[in-house]
Parts: C-alpha cells; structure tokens; sequence
C-alpha cells in the first residue's frame, strides 16, 4: 500500500513537472510518452528529487514508474541519469537544494555547470585567479574512470570488488558496514575502514591465505581489491560565494570543492584558505602556487567532516599598465613589489621598467610615490595599493638618418664625434646620379622645432670643417638625386600598336624606338602615322586656338622607317597615333540552331546578311521545325549593358515598387528578338528580315502543340492546342482564377518570345489570340497599402474643404 501511495505522488509530481516543462496537458496527465527529458529545467529536477528523496524512491525505482507509463525506456534512462547525478547541498538553513546518488560513480553535473556560469559575476574578473571560478571548465572534477588509487582510504559505504583467481577462485562485492567491515563468506567479517587500497589489500591476503583460501600464501592463486561504488563524504565551506554544507565524492579535492562552492566571496582570500580536519588546521591552501607555476600540491583529497575556511583577504593592490597580466593581485606578510611583478608575468617590452608610479591612500587622503627599479625588492606594498606602470617614451637616443641618393638610406646609431663624410661612409658612399654640390642637414632643437643647414657634399667629404658638420641626435642628412631636380617627360602612343600607352622620354629617341618599344604595327596598321606635338608660345593673343602642331609621315611596316627615309626624333609630350586600314574587318560569325537542316556556326559574308540569307545557307526548315516561334537571341556588347544598367538604376531610385522583374529583364546579358518567319520569306529584304551581328543566334524550335498556363490560377499546367477554344477554355483547364488574379491584365506569351495583352473598350474585352506553343500568364494583384494617419488627416481635410466650397456655391 506505501509503495502505491509513492507511486501516485511520483506521477503527480512528474505531471507538474511535465506541464511546466512541456508548457500544456500531457493527456490528462496519464500518458508519459511525449515526456521529453531535455526539456526539464534544472530547478524542476532538484525539486522533483528533492521530493523523491523525502518518500525514499530511488532513481532505479523512478525509471521503472515512467516506464510504465508510457515514456520511451531512452527517455527513462535520461531522467534515472539525470536524477542520479544531481549533487546535494545543504544551506545555513539547512535547505535541501539537490542530492548526488552516493551509488554511481560517474559526476556528471551539467546544473552546477549552468549555475556557475550565472555565479561568475560575483566574483571580479579583474581579481588574479578570479579565471578558476568563471569558466565552467575548469571544474577540477575527479575522474571516476580512472584506477583505484593505492592510497584512497576506505570507510563506511564503499563497495569493494574482491576477486581470487587460479585454483581457487571468488568474486564478491562487499560493501563496508558502518562498524568499518567487510564480510567474506567462509573467512568472516574483516575491518578495512581507515585503510589504504593497498593495506587493505595485504590484510584480505593474509587473514584469506590463513583460512579457507590457501593457496593464496602458495602463489596458486592471486588477489585482486578495486573500488566498485565511492562512498560521498560530507563537508562543509565557509566564507566561499555559496558557502554551505555539500556531499561529495570521497575522491574529491579541495580545488573540486572550492570550485563547487564558487571560490572566495568578494572579500575572501585566495591565499589563506584554511582546511581544518578534527578542529584543527590541518593545511594552508595558496592558489597562487597553482596559478603561477602549476603546483597543486595543495589539491589534497577531502575527508569526512572536512570544513574549507575561507578567511577575508588581509591586503590586496592593483597592478595596472605596462605588465603583462594586470589585476588585482593579493599579497602575503613580507611579500615584496618585485614577488607581485613576478605574479603579473612581469613587464610588456613596452614597459618603462626603471620606475613605476605607486598611488597610495593613507588616514586622510590621497599620495603617490615614485618608486625606482632598486627598490621593487624591498618595498612591501599596502592594501589599496595601485601600482602603474608607463610606457617607455617613442624616442631614440643615438638614432640618425640619411635619405636620397647613396646605397644604404636608413637610420644608423650615432657614435662619438660622428661627421657626416662617417654617416655617407657608413650608407656605402653615394650614387652616380647623386648632386653633390649640395646636401641638407636638419636638425632637431630641444623646442622641437627643425633647423636646415646647408652644406657642399664634395667638400665634406674631403673634409672640409665647415662642410663636414658634426652630428647629434636625430639629426637626418638628405643627399638630392639628379633626376628628382628634373622634370619627368612621357610620350603616348596609340592605335594599332601592340602595346599602346605611355612611355618615359629619353633623349633622342626616336619614332622606331617607340614603335618597338611599344611591339611593333598589328596586322591592322595603316602606313598613315600622325604625331601630335605640344606647341610653346612666348605669348598668347586672342586669336591663338591651336593646341598643338600635326606631323604626318608614311611609315614602312618592313623596316619602320619612314617613307622619305627621314629619322624623326621625337620630343617629351608627343602623342603618336597609327591608323587602322580602311575596310579592316576580322570576319564575324553567327550561329543558327534548331530545327533546320544544317544548324551550326555561318560566317558573315558580308555587313548586309540577313536571316533570309542564312536560312538558305542553312538548307531550310526540318518536317518538325515551328517558324512561327523563331527567334534571335542577340547578345549585348559592354557598352549597351552599361546603358541598361545605369537605366535600371534611374528606374530604382524613381519608383518604390518592386523591381526584380525589371532587373531580370533588363539587365539580362541577351535580348530575345522575335521573327516573323512568314514575312521574311515572303519579301526578303523587308524590315522583318533583320540584318545580323556577330554572336547572334537564331534558334528555330520544334513543333509544340501545348498552351502553357501559369500565374494566378489554381493549377499551373498545359493544356493541348485547340484553335477552336477561347481562353476562357484555357483558364477553366487551370481551375480558374485565384482570388490574386489581376484579371484584365492577363496576357499571352508566344513561341518568338513576342507577347500581347488583353485590352478593353468601355465593357467590352479583347484577348489575345492563342497560338501553338504559346504560354497564358495571369498577373498578380498589386498589394494595397493601408494609409498612414498623415494621408487619412489630409484625405479627410481635402474632403473638408471640397464640401466648404460646394456649400458656398450652394448658397450664391
């Protein structure tokens, strides 16, 4: 009967644990089956196994329940894990917030991971080792999975797994009474608790081996001890940012314990954490050890009844600036500034390392001190200390510097009595193109202002002393190039050159040289050649207009000389332009596809061919050919796509509407021009029979004797060509109109590519006739806007105003 009442409360709980989970009824609160265990928050479980534990259910018991009642058995085996790895803790008040199943081994505790990550702002980032406590990662859990340690002690509540082999065999696991106890059939009960694994081991060997398991002493068989299932042991922390009493696993270390608990509260040490052990101090804990150089001989292994002391800090200072790890640091008795430094990692390269700032508060106010390198050993700082450290000044001390024309212009390091033939020396002497009539030194005074000081570079370097100056810090020699004091001339040529472009002018080149400096004449190159030369006036009257003076010559493709066998020097500015020979033309192809008897690539024969003339080159029309949907797809060369694309844009910024139909239409890389095959062949020549480009395509489809249907209707489809049906046919083929329909704007879509649209008159409707191969598309009502409270007040007003006005007519 107590088991059935347990049973009912259980699933009155996990029904309210499911309505708020899964925010609705789970069928009455009878079917477990879409329980999805993913879905329970944390602080629903804690309190369903809170409850669970006041009634006695295990989790083991749970799983079964939700089983049959309909939950999936993965689901089941979720909640038994989740709920059997929930961790107990209990406050100051002592308030159950979650228990951990001393039975399993495995510590899996998303929830307290969550938790903590919500708890890292109570501790302050800037705090050195504050690092432990806010990232959910480092949670120092102990492994479960690993060996049983040698020197795990055991106690009450472990399970130990005894195994013999050989001759003689046993297997047994053997939980450890509270009186310390393990009871071996056919040996008796033997005392194991306060015993390492490895003592434990040795005893079990020896009372067994004395008994009924001899050959044990004999070597026949052997003895093996592990640890089944860890007991939890309880302690308790103080002064932590979750300070309570927890039961944790016997494996448990202090770091897993602080971690637990969050870390020191906003005041607490991280250096004099205390763990007592029968009211006694058993350790002192100093996390910068860890922190700093990775010990953790202080991770020591908790005990039943252990209470971790966290004490408030007793100094703490600020490091800030130039170290490496800024923060605040804590400081022990008789530590000193230089141990600090060492905490932060030391200096940047950036640091200003031979004093440091210390800002210091006494009774009253504010000081600062300004504290030399020499004394970083001896000064012990106090709470409140903020120590900065600056940067080192973005100067040099010995830097000089030699610019323009020698070997090596950079900066070099200024040594006693420095001149500047040394520096020019140093740089690996000057270049041919160097002016050595005159150098410029400039100087840098202690205002910070420059001064210029001229000097003959040829005289300092025969060292003369009033030329060759002595040199101080920051000074920067500039030695001028020849070429920089001159302009830099450029001729152009262009046409039918290679390489056409600009290239530098030297003196007495040549028209040749620049021919073949730029490649040489295409194929294309007429002999006519004009050069453009700059005209330079003295003055210049109103009546001046001409820019520039025109040379003609005729030069020889074979040996690019001129015809008269003159040599024409060119001068800086020219522009040369070649001609191309008249008529010049690469012949161009189109191609025709399709339906005809010889499809494939055709060569303009000349700039007047039209399609008439490529049909008969192409043989005519195949049986299955359709000429009534004959098209040209006529490609668009760069300019006409800049054209449209700068239409298009205009287009956007005028209209609000949506314009992805037009930007499909008009930017597309191709225009599709239909024909009028009928026409052509009729009168070739006319203006349907279209004088072709390079590139164009004809195409000339096959026989299709389909009308497509699409748009606001109820089914797209395609319905087979009747010539005796209207399109009302057609649309009732397609199951009407959709509510969207725009009705009067439906329109046809031919073969060609042409279309037509249905027009109206007073009542009366024209539609367009339908054709083989043709599609009926039915447009899509435009959406209204609803009108904003401006339009509905100036409707409203105007309305106003017009029945004002009508009234005073009324009244004349």
């Amino acid at each position: 009967m107590f088991n059935f009442f347990k049973a009912g409360i259980f699933l009155l709980i996990f029904m309210v644990l499911g309505v708020n989970a899964m925010s609705q009824d789970i069928l009455k609160g009878k079917d477990l089956s879409q329980i999805k265990v993913d879905m329970i928050s944390a602080e629903d479980l804690t309190k369903l196994k809170t409850q669970m534990a006041a009634m006695g259910m295990t989790p083991d018991q749970a799983e079964q329940l939700a089983i049959s009642k309909g939950m999936l058995a993965s689901e089941a085996a979720k909640l038994k894990l989740k709920l059997g790895n929930a961790i107990v803790i209990t406050t100051n008040e002592n308030k159950t917030i979650g228990e951990k199943n001393s039975t399993t081994r495995e510590n899996n505790e998303p929830e307290l991971l969550e938790k903590n990550k919500k708890n890292a702002t109570l501790i302050n980032p800037m705090i050195f080792g504050s690092e432990l406590y806010s990232e959910a990662s480092l949670s120092f859990e102990p492994n479960l999975k690993l060996a049983t340690p040698l020197n795990y002690i055991l106690g009450p509540e472990d399970q130990l797994i005894v195994s013999v082999y050989g001759v003689q065999e046993y297997n047994g696991n053997l939980t450890v009474s509270p009186d310390g106890a393990i009871s071996i059939p056919n040996v008796g009960e033997i005392k194991v608790a306060g015993l390492t694994i490895e003592a434990a081991t040795q005893k079990l060997k020896n009372i067994m081996g004395n008994g009924v398991y001899s050959y044990l002493k004999s070597g026949g068989s052997k003895l093996s001890v592990s640890l089944g299932k860890i007991r939890t042991i309880s302690i308790t922390i103080i002064g932590s940012n979750k300070p309570g009493n927890y039961r944790v696993s016997s494996l448990s270390s202090i770091f897993n314990a602080l971690f637990i608990a969050g870390g020191p509260s906003r005041f607490g040490s991280f250096r004099e954490i205390e763990l007592l052990r029968n009211n006694k101090v058993e350790r002192k804990i100093d996390l910068y050890r860890f922190l700093v150089d990775g010990n953790q001989s202080d991770n020591i292994s908790l005990k039943d009844n252990d209470v971790i002391r966290i004490p408030a800090y007793k100094t703490r200072i600020e490091l800030k600036g130039e170290v490496k790890r800024p923060g605040i640091f804590e400081v022990l008795p008789g530590e000193s500034l230089s141990k600090i430094l060492n905490y932060a990692s030391g200096f940047t390269d950036e640091a200003y390392m031979n004093s440091v700032k210390v800002f210091q508060r006494n009774e009253k106010e504010k000081q600062i001190q300004d504290l030399q390198s020499s004394q970083f050993g001896v000064y012990i700082p106090k709470s409140g200390d903020v120590v900065e450290v600056s940067k080192i000044l973005d100067r040099y001390r010995n830097r000089i510097t030699i610019k323009g024309a020698v070997f090596r212009p950079e900066q070099y390091e200024l040594v006693s009595n420095m001149h500047i033939a040394d520096l020019i020396k140093r740089a690996d002497g000057l270049k041919p193109d160097a002016y050595s009539e005159r150098g410029q030194l400039v100087r840098l005074n202690d205002n910070l202002s420059k001064t210029f000081l001229s000097f003959d570079i040829s005289k300092a370097l025969n060292g003369d002393p009033i030329n060759n100056h002595l040199l101080q810090k920051d000074d920067e020699v500039i030695i001028s190039s020849v070429s920089d004091l001159k302009d830099k001339f450029q001729v152009t040529i262009q046409g039918e050159v290679r390489n056409p472009g600009k290239f530098d002018f030297v003196d007495k080149i040549t028209l040749k040289d620049l021919i073949l400096q730029a490649g040489g004449f295409t194929d294309a190159a007429f002999k006519n050649v004009e050069i453009a030369r700059l005209l330079k006036r003295d003055s210049l009257i109103a009546t001046d207009n001409k820019i520039t003076t025109i040379i003609k010559t005729e030069i020889n493709n074979q040996n690019l000389s001129s015809n008269g066998g003159e040599v024409i020097t060119l001068l800086p500015f020219d522009v040369i332009t070649v001609r191309k020979l008249p008529g010049y033309q690469i012949p161009e192809s189109v191609i025709i596809d399709g339906q005809v008897q010889f499809p494939g690539p055709y060569t303009l024969g000349n700039s007047q061919e039209r399609v008439s003339d490529i049909l008969k080159r192409a043989g005519g029309f195949t049986p299955d050919a359709f000429p009534n949907g004959a098209y040209i797809k006529r490609y668009k060369s760069n300019n006409e796509k800049e054209s449209a694309k700068e239409a298009f844009d205009k287009l956007q910024k005028a209209s609000n509407d949506s314009t992805d139909i037009l930007e499909k239409d008009i930017l597309r890389e191709f225009d599709k021009i239909p024909l009028a095959i009928e026409k052509i062949l009729k009168n070739p020549g006319s203006m349907e029979d279209f004088i072709l480009k390079s590139k164009d395509e004809i195409y000339i489809p096959k026989f299709d004797g389909q009308v497509k249907i699409s748009g606001e209707v109820l089914l797209n489809t395609q319905v087979p060509f009747d010539s005796d049906k209207s399109l009302k046919y057609y649309i009732s083929s397609a199951g009407g109109f959709t509510s969207n329909a725009l009705k009067k704007k439906t329109y046809v879509v031919y073969a060609n590519g042409k279309a037509e649209a249905t027009s109206s008159f007073l009542f009366f409707k024209s539609y367009p006739k339908l054709e083989p191969g043709c599609e009926l598309i039915v447009p899509k009502k435009r959406e209204k806007r609803a009108s904003n409270t401006a339009e509905i007040i100036g409707i409203a007003s105007a309305v106003a105003s017009l029945a004002g006005v009508t009234l005073a007519i009324l009244k004349l």
